[in-house]
This record gives C-alpha cells, structure tokens and sequence, in this order.
C-alpha cells in the first residue's frame, strides 16, 4: 500500500461501521426490539425483507464476514476490501 501513496498520494482506509453511534445502537437494541414484538409487548410487525436489510446492515463492512482483495497493476498494490 505505500506504492499506492506515492505513486496517488491516495492512501485507501476501511470504513469501520461497527465504529459509528448508528451501528452500536442497532447492534446492542435489535434483539430487543425483536423480543418485545415477539412477546406482543410492542404492537408492530417487521417484514422479513425488513429484517433481513437489518441483518445484512449488521454483517456490512466487518472483515470477520469476508472480504476481497483487489490488486492495482498501476501501482503493483492491493488492498483487502470488507464483502456484502
């Protein structure tokens, strides 16, 4: 990677979503929220399409899910890239 910074000046940095405010509140609240419309405590219904976004949002940009490596012949680099 330090090709690719002297070659661009362009240094590539994962985004860490399991970093931001938004993805520790839904990480540490969803089973909750699915237990409480489970047990009829909340009156509401989640689609399945719904809840598989949620899931998938979840899974987004975590290494441990998989990843790619993609390679830049420009510069003779690669980078690890998070899947989803």
């Amino acid at each position: 990677m330090a090709s690719a910074a002297r070659t661009t000046g362009v240094v590539y940095e994962r985004r860490r979503p399991e970093k931001t405010t938004l993805y520790e509140l839904v990480r540490d609240n969803v089973e909750t929220l699915y237990g409480a419309i489970d047990d009829g405590a909340i009156a509401v219904r989640i689609p399945k399409h719904a809840k598989k976004e949620i899931e998938a949002y979840l899974d987004c940009g975590l290494l441990c899910r998989g990843f790619a490596r993609l390679r830049c012949e420009r510069w003779s680099g690669s980078v690890g890239a998070p899947g989803r």
